[in-house]
């Protein structure tokens, strides 16, 4: 797997850096222009809608009148062409740096390695289907899954352009895309799109935007298509006194943002309330440099061995891309909690020791659902 990972890498580090797939910005003042008539739509078709009854029944007045489906535009007309405004909570806790980057390819493996696959909703055939990425990253999930089932369309949507330009398959499609917390708009139309995968975004959305985010896929999805969510725990399980003082201040950190450090627990009641069915969810503990090989932590920790000998490949991969992820976050840490950096390099420097006497892991959890076929189906 470190092969592969290296490989990826390398991959990566020379296309991740490209521009939008489409090119052609618009001057400025057609984006006046288009801003100025979705305004205008927004207000004329409010007035039209009053009487309907769902919200999931009706295109978002923006969808309607400033995006396209990718079928009809190829995202031609996407926000992309309009300056995106940073996230400050996710720009300022983990900055898009080259090695954030490669966390996110390592995390990838690491994350298949714990589940045993790439998706898990039960799908038969991804035939002619059109499945969306969201918050794609550099988008390793959506190329891999791309090139295993090449008759589907794969997009990936990102706020960053850190996706492969150049080097992907054919049926993988980038594009620049900012979620507006205050007003959630996504560019397809109604019943357009047959899967969709969202992982790790906690970071980049307050707690308000998530139930009008999961009324938005409902929204965009074909009956009978398929949503999955991953999201991992905030805090660290069996862990030190010390490391349990930290993780209290970065949940504190994150209410003080208007985030939801709990949001990974909460993913299939949010399914729920925005009207999906047939909803499941589960979750995998990740070792943290402990553990043998082919067997989980959560067996392990079930058997409750207290000498493990041996470390697979895999947890050590884990203990590395969660020492590396605290170690990325410092400067933000160390500043809003008036903790001096020195003091805080010497503690993360003791932590793959701590994980590994006291068998400390990280819940991962991933949850699925179904748009029922029709009002009334569950």
């Amino acid at each position: 797997m470190v092969n592969t990972i290296s490989t990826t890498n390398t991959l990566r580090k020379n296309n991740n850096v490209g521009n939008l797939i489409l090119q052609g910005c618009k001057k400025r003042t057609q984006k006046i222009q288009l801003k100025r008539s979705m305004a205008s739509n927004e207000e004329d078709l409010s007035k039209k809608t009053n009487t309907v009854k769902s919200k999931h029944l009706r295109t978002h007045p923006s969808t309607k009148s400033l995006y396209r489906s990718f079928a009809d535009s190829g995202f031609s007309n996407l926000n992309s062409t309009i300056p995106l405004p940073s996230f400050p909570i996710m720009d300022e806790m983990l900055p898009r740096t080259e090695q954030e980057l490669d966390h996110m390819v390592s995390q990838h493996y690491i994350l298949r390695t714990a589940f045993g696959s790439d998706f898990s909703a039960p799908v038969s055939s991804f035939d002619k289907k059109v499945v969306l990425d969201m918050g794609c990253g550099t988008g390793t999930w959506t190329m891999e899954m791309a090139t295993r089932f090449p008759n589907a369309t794969f997009i990936g949507l990102d706020k960053s352009s850190d996706f492969p330009r150049d080097i992907k398959p054919k049926n993988c499609y980038f594009e620049r895309f900012y979620i507006d917390p205050t007003e959630i708009r996504l560019p397809f139309k109604d019943q357009s799109v047959d899967y969709i995968f969202q992982r790790d975004l906690n970071c980049g959305l307050p707690r308000a935007a998530w139930l009008p985010l999961m009324d938005e896929y409902y929204r965009i999805l074909k009956p009978g298509g398929w949503l999955e969510l991953m999201e991992p725990d905030v805090e660290t399980q069996s862990s030190s006194s010390y490391e349990d003082f930290l993780l209290n201040k970065l949940i504190c950190a994150f209410y003080n943002r208007q985030q939801d450090p709990f949001v990974a627990k909460r993913l299939s009641s949010l399914m729920a309330e925005s009207g999906f069915r047939r909803i499941q969810s589960n979750f995998q503990c990740i070792p943290l440099g402990w553990g043998y090989d082919k067997i989980s932590a959560s067996q392990q920790l079930q058997l409750n061995t207290k000498n493990p000998v041996r470390c697979s490949e895999y947890a050590r991969a884990a203990c590395c891309h969660r020492l590396e992820q605290l170690k990325s976050i410092q400067p933000w840490f160390t500043r809003e909690n008036n903790i001096e950096e020195s003091k805080y390099q010497t503690y993360i420097q003791q932590l793959p020791t701590e994980w590994f006497h006291s068998k400390s892991y990280i819940n991962w959890h991933r949850a699925t659902a179904q748009k029922p076929y029709y009002v009334g189906d569950f």
